[in-house]
């Protein structure tokens, strides 16, 4: 019911979403549905929390630095099998996030923040492991990393009409990783520019403050 809720709210948005049309598409009673859920509310808060926990997962397999050392080395078969896992084929996380995101609801925002605020966190993790610069203010360079890749997924089925692959699968993914890898070049550093700091880091002044 859960899932049926989610698939609805993502093709039409919650508003737009009976408890009936849930029940149907679930194949089951309306009054099962108000029994295990109570109301739509209660399907939204549902839905909202599998989709924090799928946030979760996803992060937590983040944090891995070995995951950094495959962005490093260019090695892009396990990123793709962490985004296939994290995103199976038919997922329908992305359209309700996409939507919701467009739709102005706080809710959006809430979600977001938590985003950011553990992407700032993995930044960290892998800055200290010498995997990844977070630089000056790690947390605009979290959000400019976001926008890059919330701009991947959300835009994923317009980028399979136009480039002719899918950039989340196969070959789309290897390519998307190849250039991924020169646009991120800035934030991971080499075993040469490690040492040193990275590049990505604000260079010393040579004027005195004044």
């Amino acid at each position: 019911m859960r899932d049926a809720a989610l698939e609805l709210f993502a093709e039409r948005g919650e508003d737009a979403v009976t408890m009936r049309q849930i029940a149907e598409r679930a194949e089951v009673s309306p009054a099962l549905v108000v029994h295990h859920f109570g109301s739509k509310a209660g399907l939204r808060d549902a839905v909202v929390e599998h989709v924090r926990a799928w946030m979760d997962e996803l992060f937590d397999l983040s944090t891995d630095t070995d995951l950094a050392e495959d962005m490093q080395a260019a090695e892009w078969s396990s990123i793709g099998e962490m985004l296939q896992q994290a995103l199976p084929e038919g997922s329908p996380i992305v359209p309700y996030l996409r939507r919701l995101l467009m739709s102005g609801d706080p809710l959006a925002t809430e979600l977001l923040t938590a985003w950011h605020r553990r992407t700032v966190e993995v930044f960290r993790i892998w800055d200290a492991a010498g995997k990844l610069v977070a630089g000056p203010d790690p947390e605009m360079r979290a959000a400019l990393a976001m926008s890059s890749d919330l701009g991947t997924l959300f835009l994923a089925d317009h980028w399979r009409q136009i480039l002719g692959v899918d950039p989340l699968r196969g070959e789309g993914l290897a390519r998307w990783g190849d250039e991924a890898m020169r646009f991120y070049a800035a934030i991971l550093p080499t075993p040469d520019t490690a040492a040193d700091g990275g590049i990505g880091t604000t260079p010393p002044s040579s004027e005195e403050p004044s």
